[in-house]
This record gives structure tokens, sequence and C-alpha cells, in this order.
């Protein structure tokens, strides 16, 4: 768990080539199902660290229509881009497994996220599954925040609420509800509806590696509904200090690890996992 951190860009980073080039060359969709779904919307983009014009209460976002805007911190329809700055030992063995894009740039799979839905017959039979309780719980947990975005639910705090992780057949799930308190057609086309549960495939996520800072920029808006800041909470300018970096480093750096089923049990070990997945994957420590 010490081989990397989490953080989000600065709206400096936006405006830097590197980042700037990275949107031509994505032709998916920018925000997963599950961040549309956590009620990430597609128009206001995603959270940066930058203050908007020196506001300790407002914040830059960097919007689909690439341009900047900005955000009361304690709003929760805004996405999160994770950056993954990983150790030296770990980026030069990411390295070796880069897949190049036009350009010059790389990518590299790494960890895994719930993202996309399952198909419609797949929701029937997986939900046939549950009810039956035949699926297994890999041991693994995802939280989210409880509170739909609506009037008045800036000034609420953070109401988490697990979600366990599933696995049938090698592909994991997990089972959310939508968040989300407008409809909104997701990748296969299906409409969502507020407060309807569905299943999400958990998959390994896509990153960008930006060489020269020797760290990973998500493509894709992981997810949606946190806030920058619970309440009424100011920024002082040190990101170290605000909600979204205590939800990256307590809940979203633990959920990325892969689950391990050990032996048939349900048992998830973030640590043996980053060991099986960086030094047996990408070479033995040393």
């Amino acid at each position: 768990m010490n081989d990397f951190e989490l953080t989000i860009l600065t709206y400096q980073d936006t405006k830097e080539d590197f980042f700037k080039n990275l949107p031509k060359l994505e032709e998916q969709n920018e925000l997963t199902d599950l961040a549309l779904i956590r009620d990430a919307s597609s128009y206001s983009g995603f959270w940066t660290s930058s203050p908007f014009e020196g506001r300790t209460t407002h914040i830059i976002t960097y919007t689909k229509n690439r341009a900047y805007s900005f955000s009361r911190s304690n709003n929760r329809d805004i996405g999160i881009l994770p950056v993954l700055v990983p150790s030296s030992i770990l980026w030069n063995r990411l390295l070796n497994n880069k897949k190049e894009f036009p350009g010059g740039y790389y990518q590299v799979s790494f960890l895994e996220y719930p993202q996309e839905i399952a198909g419609k017959q797949e929701q029937v039979f997986l939900k046939e599954k549950l009810a039956s309780n035949s699926l297994l719980p890999t041991g693994k947990v995802y939280v989210f925040d409880s509170v739909a975005s609506r009037e008045g639910s800036e000034y609420v705090p953070f109401k988490g609420k697990t979600y366990p992780e599933y696995i049938y057949k090698d592909q994991k799930y997990i089972y959310v509800d939508i968040n989300r308190p407008y409809s909104t057609f997701l990748s296969n086309g299906y409409v969502t509806t507020m407060g309807e549960n569905i299943f999400i495939k958990v998959e390994p996520v896509s990153w960008w590696m930006d060489r020269d800072k020797e760290r990973l920029i998500s493509s894709k808006v992981l997810l949606g509904g946190i806030q920058f800041q619970c309440g009424e909470g100011t920024y002082d300018y040190n990101f170290r200090h605000t909600f979204l970096q205590y939800y990256l480093d307590t809940y979203m750096k633990k959920e990325l690890m892969p689950s391990v089923i050990k032996e048939k049990s349900a048992v998830f070990d973030s640590d043996e996992t980053l060991k099986r997945l960086v030094y047996k994957r990408y070479g033995k420590k040393g």
C-alpha cells in the first residue's frame, strides 16, 4: 500500500501540453458508468486541487468542453479523475508493460475498479444468482456517499454506504444503487432511474503515463458524488487537508487493489494483493 499515493490534478496540470493532448487520443466515454450513476456530471467535469480566484469555498473544475469552470467545494455532482504517484521501483516495472499510442504517449493497465454496466441479460442472471445466494463475495467492499446531489445536500456531511464485491466465473461485480437524481444514458444505452440497483463490472484501470513527472493519470473519471470539502469547510490551499484527499487515502486507494480469493475463502488482503500484483506480474523484488 506504500508503493503509491493517490491525488488529483491541479488546474495548471490541465493547461500543460501533455494533458491537453490526451483527450484527443481517448475515443471512449470520458466518464465510467459508475461515475455517472454516482452523480458525476459530464458537463461539470472533475475536481482539480486549485481554488477559484483565491476563494476558499470554490474549486476549479475541468469540464467536458476542454474549458475550466468552478464549483462550490461542498457540491456532490463533480467527478474524480485520480492521479497515481508510484514509487520509483513500481514506476520502472510499469514501464515494462506500457502500451504505446501515436505521438509518443503511453498507457498502462494497473489495479482495478468498478467501471461499466453489465449487459441486460447479464443483469437478470446476476440478480437471480444474488437472490439465491449463489454469488460469492470476495470480502472486498467499496464505500460511496449515500447522499444524493439535491438542493440543500451541500451542507449534509458524508454518509458512507458499503457495497460488497462479488465474483462469478472470474468476473467481479458490485451491485450498487443509482444515486443520480436525473435520468441518464449509460454506455450500453440503459436509461437510469434514481434508487434502482444495477450490477457494475470491476475492470482493470487504464492510466496515461506522464513520464516527465513519473505518475499515472486515469484515462477516465472513475467516480462522482464525493465532496471536495464536507459541509461548509473551507480550503486552506493544502490538498492534503481536504475531505477528498481523506476519501482517496481511506477508501479509493484500498478499493483499487484487486481482491484475492485464497483457497475458495472470501478474503480480501490488500497487502498480499500488492505484493502479488507488483512483484509477481512485474518482476521479482530486488
